[in-house]
C-alpha cells in the first residue's frame, strides 16, 4: 500500500498563535489560536462560526439550505447513494496516504472551502485525532454546516468566514490543508491567489492536497454540465493545479487519479490504487509540500 511520509515537524509549530488582532477579535489573550480555544468550549454539535462582516453574496448562498452537493443529478445519484459516499471515498484515500491523521492529535488540518463541512464531519466520525478547522466564502454554507453537525459527531470544529480567497489564519498555521472540489468554482484569474493562500497558511514541511474533478473523464464532464450548482464551473486539468502550486512556492509531489469505479461499488475501490497513474479517474488528487526556508 502506497503511503505518503509524514514530514517531521515541531509539536509547537502547529499551535502557533494568530496575530494579536485576531486574538482580540475573538475574545482572546490566552496565546492559543482562536480555533483551539473555541473547539472544545461549546456544547457538542455546536459549530464555532465566526461573526464578522460578510463578503459580497457568495455563489453558494442560494444552494446552502438543504445543500444536496449535486445529488439532484440523476446520473450522480445512480453512481453513489449520497453525497457523503463520494466524500467518504476521498477520505479513505487520504487516510491510506496519510495514516498519521488517525493518531497525531498535535496536528492541525484546514478544509479550505469546506461548504457544509461534510469532509470534516466524516473525518471526525472516522476518528481523525488531528485538530479540524474549516473555512468558506459562504456564510450560508457555514450556517448549514452548523445545522447538520449532530451531537453524536462530537464538538463541531471552528468554521471561519473567508474574505474572498483570503482566510483569517496566521502564516504556517496548519500541517495539512485540503481543498476538495473547490477550484472549478474559482474564476481562472483568481486561482493564483488561492494557491498563494494555501501555501501561506501551510507550515513549512506541511502538505497541501487538492481534490478536483477530472475533465478528461467523460462522465465527470457530463455530470458537471447538467448540475445546477456547477453552472459556472470551469474545470481544470491536473497540470494546471501543479503549475499553480509550484508558482506559489510549493514542491509538488505528483498527481494521482481516483474514483475509477462508482462510489456505490466500494468493492472496486482497489482500482484507485492500481490505476492511479491513468488520467481517466473521475477525480484526481494533487499533493504538494511547503518547502522549508
Amino acid at each position: 500500500m502506497e503511503t505518503a511520509t509524514q514530514p517531521a515537524r515541531s509539536r509547537t509549530s502547529s499551535a502557533t498563535a494568530p496575530a494579536a488582532a485576531e486574538q482580540n477579535r475573538n475574545g482572546g489573550g490566552t496565546g492559543a489560536p482562536a480555533e483551539e480555544r473555541n473547539s472544545g468550549s461549546g456544547a457538542a454539535g455546536r459549530c464555532q462560526v465566526q461573526d464578522g462582516p460578510l463578503p459580497p453574496a457568495a455563489e453558494f448562498d442560494a444552494f446552502a439550505p438543504g445543500y444536496a452537493a449535486g445529488m439532484e443529478n440523476p446520473l450522480k445519484a445512480l453512481l453513489g447513494e449520497s453525497a457523503e459516499q463520494y466524500v467518504a471515498l476521498k477520505l479513505r484515500w487520504l487516510l491510506r496516504r496519510h495514516p498519521w491523521l488517525a493518531t497525531d492529535s498535535a496536528a492541525r488540518i484546514l478544509d479550505y472551502g469546506c461548504g457544509a463541512a461534510t469532509l470534516l464531519r466524516l473525518m471526525a466520525g472516522a476518528g481523525v485525532r488531528a485538530g479540524l478547522v474549516g473555512c468558506d466564502v459562504s456564510q450560508a454554507m457555514l450556517d448549514e454546516a452548523e445545522r447538520r453537525w449532530a451531537a453524536g459527531d462530537g464538538p463541531c470544529p471552528p468554521l471561519r468566514l473567508q474574505q474572498g480567497t483570503r482566510t483569517p489564519f496566521s502564516d504556517g498555521s496548519f500541517d495539512l490543508v485540503l481543498v476538495s472540489a473547490v477550484l472549478h468554482h474559482v474564476p481562472p484569474g483568481e486561482r493564483p491567489a488561492v494557491y498563494a493562500e494555501l501555501c501561506r497558511v501551510t507550515r513549512p514541511g506541511g502538505t497541501i492536497v487538492v481534490f478536483e474533478h477530472n475533465p478528461l473523464n467523460p462522465v465527470t464532464r457530463y455530470v458537471v454540465a447538467r448540475t445546477p450548482i456547477d453552472r459556472d464551473a470551469v474545470l481544470l486539468r491536473a497540470p494546471e493545479v501543479e503549475r499553480g502550486l509550484r508558482a506559489a512556492g510549493a514542491s509538488v509531489g505528483g498527481t494521482r487519479f481516483i474514483m475509477f469505479a462508482p462510489p456505490r461499488l466500494r468493492a472496486l475501490e482497489t482500482l484507485d490504487n492500481a490505476l492511479s497513474w491513468l488520467p481517466l479517474g473521475a477525480q484526481y488528487a494533487v499533493e504538494a509540500i511547503i518547502r522549508r526556508p
